[in-house]
């Protein structure tokens, strides 16, 4: 039937139906999704997108559109349906996927994902608040742009659709009081008045008054007694574009799930499909047919596409104004001025952060028309009290606004004007109550907003006011939000780059973070240091030192006074970093960080705060100065002082580090009988050092034996040069040809042998050749007669943390261990994580691990640096199990003796020929089951040093002053992490020895 034989009334309740049946299709074919929402409100926003929503869908992004604002975000089919239907670049296929992995058709609308969806809406509430913002934002666009050009370029509306639980949410109590305050005109609510919540009936739990609440908050407020009269709704929604002083707010009575026979009405409509029967009785009942599925009749589309072409008209006009004005008032001002007003502060000179940031504030405002914003009744504290008019219900043309004690409302109506365009807005509070504006700073790094939150009074200096003013969790809860830049810097100078980095940055929020205390201005470094690099040094010298101290903020100042006691007194030298930025930081390349941090990884981080994100930057045997407790009330000195935050406590943290770093002074000479096994691993680190080194020059190459001889040869030449002598007993190498220090090779320069060595020059040449993680070079050095030298080459091994060392048994078989392991650590197996070889052999072993539902990582080399990594305590890895070299197998054992993990091992020969040879020389192989006792008779020590990068190690890297390697020493006072800080002297005598 031609849509010019049915009525326009005809017409409209067909396309209601198209929309209503487009999306329980969305929902049934995920099996997953909100369907009473849709088939409820479906008439409401019908009305809206065709009687009154003004929009062009081939230009979504229009500026004087009217704005339409899903906030009852669950409802997303509704939205999908709409927008489809009503021509933007939404096809049915894209429907089709709804919910799906990649489609532009998720659970909940995003911003920037789809054509039409103006805000991303998840949480309750949010949308309703972030609406807010956006008609202020009208408000106040109209007020710049409308009189200077006498031509209204700016007049539109925002029209949201909330549901119960959008207007039972806190934060629409804070939003519609803002709203009503300021007499927000275009903003057109509809409240879908279902009685229904999740839980049943809303009356169970709320029986607020809806219309007298908001008619409180000086809106204007209207109801729809039937949400199914098409010209009942479009009459209310007539009467409330037709106010002019207050917002409208529309109750609409509609049934949740409208149309399903045994659904509608009821909570269980609300969030899962109809279920196959339900959809196709719903489908009858409105006498829709039920194939195909996505079915739009002929007559909805000509009869929308008409529609559509009729608002497109608005747009025309609008682009006929626009040009007539000849120029564009919607673009935002380059920030090049307001970079270039930032503040430069008087080296020395004393003033809290908050106070600079006020500085810096004012000036760039004075540059950028765009910047707007204001406080949670907090301007004078938080150093947003600046000279601009501000914002009232009779003049929109300021640029501040109190927000008023609404600090949830304040960050998502900021949202709303980074969102409308035209604007750069800020908001700001103390620190500790950043966690009401959470989930809108959580939105805000969603959609990508460049929003400036500015956050004061960051730590327990704060005083008096106690532990409920003082943050200690707050930095680590915003650092932990992805894409949110939190700086937080450490003086005058520092807050005014913060400002540069935050105005460059539009791909997200920004949170600076401020001192309430004066702070010294340090020297300013090059513009542009925070966004490339997010901390520099601001004590001390790049190159070699013997302790970095971290810090951020306020606590920076301590951490420079410390390093000079350190350095005055003690003798150590300390460089200072300040970190501003730590996740820009923790983005850097390996050598990028160490050029900043220098080469000890075991550090010393000072922060008012929780400790969490730190330990990576600190190193597995670094210091910290954080709080582990709430804060006192105290003046904020005595309060950093209570809690140890003094140049005493920093010193001594530091000498902890500088006292444990080992002697590396190669002019050290001992006799024979003075030899201990300190000095032992300071002569097998120069080795395993020297070998790290001279493979570089064939890392990546493709030739792992050209790698091999290299880091042989070099590891045998700096060996010769020990004050001890020592044995090899077991290498790698002999099983293949490979370059070796030979079995029974006595190496250092005593006559008397008194160590062992188990050597691998270059563990892992699979990845030395292709320049992949897991290389290293490692030895393992034991009093004489202790390490066991089987002839054998090959070894089965079991390695697994401490808690099971006593329950494995490796002639039991795979099933029986991993019961073992997983006991051990009250897991189940299906989250157990074990290592494998990634060998033919292997694939028996792999399939039973798999088939009883532990995970399983393969690994084509290097079970040494695997199984030490199964055994630190930290490591998620709950074991190795497999085949592998004999040397590694002695050199784990040696590790795992001193860690106190647990390991077995037995011999098994790989070929006929290793078959003879055990049976000659060792005639029991086949009945010795190994530990690291038996492995390992006497005291030992462990050296790792990584030629590729190998967690927690990292490659060998260039630098100015030559190379920087990353080693791991095991000893039995535990592990100690070392990078090691290498000249270009020492380094050109390690390249001729290699050579």
């Amino acid at each position: 039937m031609s849509d010019k034989q049915l009525t326009q009334a005809t017409l409209d309740r067909l396309a209601t139906t198209a929309i209503r049946m487009l999306s329980i299709d969305q929902v049934e074919a995920a099996n997953s999704g909100h369907p009473g929402l849709p088939l409820g409100l479906a008439p409401v926003a019908y009305t809206i997108y065709s009687k009154f929503l003004k929009f062009s869908p081939q230009v979504p992004n229009w500026p004087d559109r009217d704005r339409f604002v899903l906030s009852a975000g669950h409802g997303s089919a509704l939205l999908y349906s709409l927008l489809h239907l009503f021509g933007y670049d939404l096809s049915i296929e894209d429907l089709r996927g709804f919910r799906q992995l990649g489609s532009r058709t998720p659970g909940h609308p995003e911003f920037g994902h789809t054509p039409g969806v103006e805000v991303t809406t998840g949480p309750l509430g949010q949308g309703f608040a972030t609406a807010v913002g956006l008609a202020l934002a009208e408000r106040m666009s109209a007020a710049r742009i409308n009189q200077p050009s006498e031509v209204e370029l700016v007049d539109h509306k925002t029209f949201v659709l909330a549901s119960d639980g959008d207007l039972m949410e806190g934060i629409s109590h804070e939003a519609g009081s803002l709203a009503g305050h300021l007499g927000l005109s275009k903003l057109i609510v509809c409240f879908d008045d279902n009685d229904i919540t999740i839980d049943g009936p809303r009356h169970q739990s709320c029986t607020d008054d809806v219309l007298e609440r908001f008619s409180a908050y000086g809106w204007h407020t209207l109801r729809v007694e039937d949400g199914e009269n098409l010209a009942e709704i479009e009459a209310q929604l007539q009467k409330a574009i037709d106010e002019e002083s207050r917002p409208s707010l529309i109750a609409v009575k509609t049934t949740i799930g409208y149309g399903a026979p045994n659904k509608a009405g009821k909570s269980v409509v609300h969030g899962g499909p109809l279920g196959k029967d339900e959809a196709e009785a719903t489908k009858i009942g409105f006498g829709w047919p039920l194939e195909p599925t996505f079915y739009v009749p002929d007559e909805v589309r000509e009869y929308l596409d008409r529609i559509v072409q009729e608002k497109t008209l608005s747009y025309t006009k609008w682009q006929q104004d626009l040009r007539a004005l000849g120029t564009d008032p919607f673009s935002l001002v380059d920030p090049k001025g307001a970079l270039d007003s930032l503040v430069d502060f008087e080296v020395g000179s004393t003033l809290a952060t908050r106070v600079a940031s006020q500085k810096n504030l004012q000036a760039i405002m004075k540059e950028m028309p765009s910047i707007v914003g204001g406080s949670a009744d907090l301007a004078e504290s938080t150093g947003t009290k600046v000279d601009f008019k501000p914002i009232t219900k009779e003049d929109f043309s300021g640029r501040i606004i109190h927000f008023g004690i609404r600090e949830h409302a304040m960050a998502a109506c900021s949202n709303g004007l980074a969102l409308h365009g035209g604007f750069r807005p800020f908001c700001s509070t103390f620190l500790v109550f950043s966690d009401y504006l959470r989930p809108s700073i959580r939105l805000s790094a969603i959609m990508g907003l460049p929003v400036i939150y500015i956050f004061t009074h960051d730590s327990i200096a704060v005083g008096e006011d106690g532990p409920t003013h003082q943050p200690i969790e707050h930095l680590a809860a915003l650092r932990s939000i992805p894409n949110l830049m939190v700086l937080r810097p450490a003086d005058p100078n520092e807050t005014s780059e913060a400002y540069r980095t935050a105005l460059e940055h539009t791909t997200g929020p920004c949170a600076i973070i401020l001192s309430r205390q004066g702070l010294a201005s340090l020297e300013a470094s090059t513009p542009g240091w925070m966004a490339r690099d997010g901390a520099r040094v601001v004590y001390g010298q790049r190159g070699w030192s013997d302790v970095t101290i971290l810090a951020s903020g306020s606590e920076v100042q301590l951490a420079i006074d410390s390093a000079k006691v350190l350095s005055n007194r003690h003798k150590v030298r300390a460089r200072v970093v300040s970190v501003p930025w730590r996740e820009r930081l923790n983005e850097l390349d390996e050598a990028q960080r160490i050029e900043i941090l220098g080469p000890g990884q075991d550090r010393v981080v000072v922060e008012a705060g929780v400790i969490m994100g730190w330990e990576a930057l600190g190193g597995a045997g670094g210091r910290s100065l954080v709080m582990k407790s709430f804060g006192a009330s105290a003046p904020g000195s005595k309060a950093m002082t209570h809690f140890g935050f003094t140049t005493e406590r920093v010193v001594s943290l530091a000498l902890e580090i500088a006292n444990t770093i080992a002697d590396r002074d190669p002019s050290e000479q001992n006799s024979s009988d003075q030899i201990t096994f300190s000095s032992l691993a300071r002569h097998l680190l120069q080795a395993t050092e020297a070998a790290a080194i001279a493979a570089q020059g064939r890392v990546g190459l493709g030739d792992k034996v050209a790698a091999d001889e290299l880091a042989t040869a070099a590891m045998r030449n700096s060996l010769r040069k020990m004050d001890p002598s020592a044995k090899v007993v077991i290498g790698e190498g002999e099983k293949d040809n490979a370059p070796m220090l030979y079995v029974d090779e006595v190496l250092g320069v005593t006559e008397n042998v008194a160590f062992d060595l188990a050597v691998d020059p270059l563990e892992g040449t699979n990845y030395a050749a292709k320049g992949q993680d897991g290389a290293v070079s490692v030895i393992a050095g034991s009093e004489v007669g202790s390490l066991y030298s089987t002839s054998g080459y090959y070894m089965e091994k079991l390695v697994v943390k401490a808690p099971a060392k006593d329950l494995i048994d490796i002639a039991k078989g795979v099933e029986y261990n991993l019961e073992a392991i997983a006991s051990s650590s009250n897991k189940e197996i299906a989250d157990l994580k074990l290592i494998v070889l990634a060998k033919p052999r292997h694939e028996e072993l792999i399939s039973k691990i798999r088939k009883m539902g532990a995970k399983v990582v393969e690994i084509p080399d290097g079970d040494v640096m695997a199984s030490i990594k199964v055994m630190l305590e930290d490591s998620e890895l709950d074991g190795l199990y497999g085949i592998g070299g004999a040397p590694e197998g002695v050199i784990s054992a040696c590790a795992a003796k001193l860690l106190g993990a647990g390991m077995q091992a037995r011999l098994a020969p790989q070929s006929e020929e290793e078959i003879k040879r055990l049976n000659m020389l060792e005639p029991d192989w086949k009945d010795k089951i190994m530990t690291p006792a038996e492995m390992v008779k006497g005291d030992s020590v462990v050296v790792i040093t990584g030629v590729t990068n190998s967690a927690p190690l990292f490659a060998p890297v260039k630098t100015e002053q030559g190379w920087v390697t990353s080693s791991l020493v095991i000893t039995d006072a535990g592990t100690h992490f070392i990078n090691g800080n290498h000249s270009e002297v020492i380094d050109a005598e390690r390249g001729r020895d290699a050579t």
